[in-house]
């Protein structure tokens, strides 16, 4: 991130989903990325809470979820994603989270109508919010 930055935010698709929705967290405690700008939003996409029902914690993430996570995000949840239950239990995490359900599984799920429109408007606000920091 120091040397192809700044990025302004996070895209991660199954396990980077899961480490990317714990990196807001643990970069407000100062354990990680303490030498680049804060991260602004986050896309999670098939994502589960690192430390969650189905995977170890970590010693660096053990506070990541301490506190509920103001960044920005949106997340993307499959009906008949193996991961489904988890990526809804890290809702809880977030402040204000955007969700997406899609009928399918583990993917990258093709956006369409009403999916389409919730993807649009939370870009919108993230870039409103960014060209009002700049």
């Amino acid at each position: 991130m120091i040397r192809h930055g700044p990025f302004d935010g996070l895209l991660g698709f199954s396990q980077g989903a899961i480490l990317s929705a714990a990196l807001p967290g643990m970069q407000r405690d100062g354990v990680t990325l303490t030498k680049v700008p804060k991260i602004k939003f986050l896309i999670i996409i098939a994502g589960a809470m690192l430390g969650g029902s189905k995977f170890g914690l970590p010693e660096l993430a053990a506070s990541a979820f301490s506190l509920p996570i103001e960044c920005p995000s949106l997340h993307f949840i499959g009906e008949a994603d193996f991961l489904k239950e988890e990526g809804i239990a890290l809702l809880d995490s977030f402040v204000d989270p955007v969700v997406i359900h899609h009928p399918k599984g583990h993917t990258i799920p093709r956006l369409e109508g009403k999916n389409s429109e919730i993807m649009l408007s939370f870009i919108d606000r993230i870039e409103k919010v960014s060209s009002q920091n700049a």
